[in-house]
């Protein structure tokens, strides 16, 4: 029989018991679902009244460490298992995802754990993140998002041009809702984001899609679409494209750029998507600062449930913006962007980066060594493009390995109106949480190809 050591504790004896029970279970010397000491028996051994140990069992059970079970006795719950099912999700189909794009949780628990623990003992700091506030935000946020931004791209970026976002899909909507009417033209890379794409209809947006080839937008027939659409704005995302994964060339930028400046096409530049350390390169937003709107994320460099983003703006379009973002939010959670920006000024955000770099090159290799004669990827994001044979229909082979417990997008998820659907599928190594899952997924597709080919 357990018998907790109380000695040197201070404090009402019920609670000094509840105490020691409660980290003998942290400790693991008390297992899940074992039974508590009969009270009658526990006051003996203790020296103390019944009444005692009958408080300190109801408090642990307040604590939510045990629970009572009538003529019977108090047990241990499990409380790792009841964790789990509380936070488990609401849907969830299982298997591999090979179509979920998001980075995995590395070292990000710690740095989570470090930032609330500075955060609980900074009075001025808890009272300020649960205020309300403008959609500007605080002082110290955004000093903090101008000097990070300033560092990565060795720029110097006015505070004035950034404003706070929740994560991607929120600032696309909000500028959807601030520069464009039911009606307008809007242009998009034939194959994009699908989330965008929805967004535009939701919003009653005309989408025209302009052709992309494996270095970006073709700068002739974006020119041939502003002359016969004339567009109020052009979406793309030229830093790895999604979901063929190219990079804009260099001679491509200045084009597109000229372009939208004689049709007075304002540029959404969505670079949310994690680009490797090796790839990154100048954004548009520093070469053509007063007709490009750049919008980042911090969803994919450090972890999906932050849904913190940012946006660099030109500054005439800062008014109608921070309309927009009120009328949808008001401003965004301090709270979140308090975190964010402990992350961005103690190098955690830094160190997150490092770990997905590595941890996605380990994956690479794994596809390359399952997939060693095909070149899947033109930059080694978290996506791979991978163009199937004729005899092997991409819609078929999505359906065959979702039977297989194996999820993959197929291009209709990404095509713009009747853009030309190309035989392929996108897959992400990051979807699944193992490196064997990944591994096992990737073969399953290998499988499905060789017997396509024979």
């Amino acid at each position: 029989m357990f018998i907790p050591d109380l000695t040197g504790r201070a404090g009402p004896k019920y609670k000094v018991l509840a105490d020691a029970f409660e980290e003998a279970i942290e400790r693991g010397e008390l297992k899940a679902h074992s039974k508590l000491p009969s009270q009658r028996m526990l006051s003996y051994k203790l020296g103390v009244t019944v009444g005692t140990i009958t408080r300190a069992y109801q408090e642990l059970e307040l604590r939510g460490v045990t629970v009572p079970v009538v003529g019977s006795g108090t047990y241990i719950k499990d409380r790792r298992h009841e964790q789990q099912d509380y936070y488990h999700p609401l849907v969830s189909r299982g298997g591999v995802d090979l179509s979920l794009c998001r980075p995995l949780i590395l070292s990000q628990q710690r740095h989570l754990m470090a930032a609330l623990g500075e955060l609980a003992s900074q009075p001025t700091a808890q009272k300020a993140v649960l205020d309300y506030f403008s959609a500007d935000g605080l002082q110290g946020h955004s000093a903090t998002l101008q000097r990070w931004v300033n560092q990565r791209w060795q720029g110097d970026i006015d505070r004035s041009r950034l404003q706070w976002t929740y994560g991607g899909q929120h600032a696309l909507s909000t500028v959807l809702q601030a520069l464009t009417r039911s009606g307008d033209t809007i242009l998009l890379e034939g194959l994009c984001y699908g989330e965008f794409i929805n967004a535009c209809t939701q919003q009653e947006r005309k989408v025209i899609p302009v052709a992309i080839d494996d270095q970006g937008i073709v700068p002739d027939d974006l020119l041939l679409h502003c002359q016969r659409h004339r567009p109020r704005l052009l979406y793309m995302t030229p830093a790895i494209q999604n979901p063929t994964g190219v990079a804009l060339s260099d001679s491509r930028r200045l084009k597109i750029i000229e372009i939208c400046r004689r049709f007075d096409v304002l540029i959404i530049e969505d670079d949310v998507l994690y680009c490797p350390p090796e790839h990154r390169r100048s954004p548009l937003v520093t070469i053509a600062p007063d007709i490009t709107l750049y919008i980042g994320s911090f969803s994919k460099y450090f972890a999906g449930g932050i849904r913190v983003g940012y946006m660099v703006l030109p500054t005439n379009l800062k008014l109608p913006l921070q309309k927009a973002l009120r009328a949808s939010c008001m401003h965004v959670s301090p709270i979140l962007v308090d975190l964010v920006c402990r992350w961005l000024s103690n190098g955690a955000m830094q160190q997150v980066d490092e770990d997905i770099a590595l941890e996605l090159s380990a994956r690479h290799r794994i596809l390359q060594s399952v997939f060693p004669e095909r070149q899947t990827c033109a930059i080694p994001g978290f996506n791979c493009w991978i163009t199937l044979p004729e005899h092997c229909p991409a819609s078929e082979l999505k359906q065959q390995l979702a039977e297989e417990g194996v999820f993959v997008r197929d291009a209709t998820f990404f095509r713009v109106g009747s853009y030309p659907l190309p035989n392929a599928i996108r897959i992400s190594l990051t979807g699944p949480l193992s490196r064997e899952d990944l591994k096992h997924g990737l073969q399953r597709i290998k499988a499905h190809l060789d017997g396509a080919v024979r």
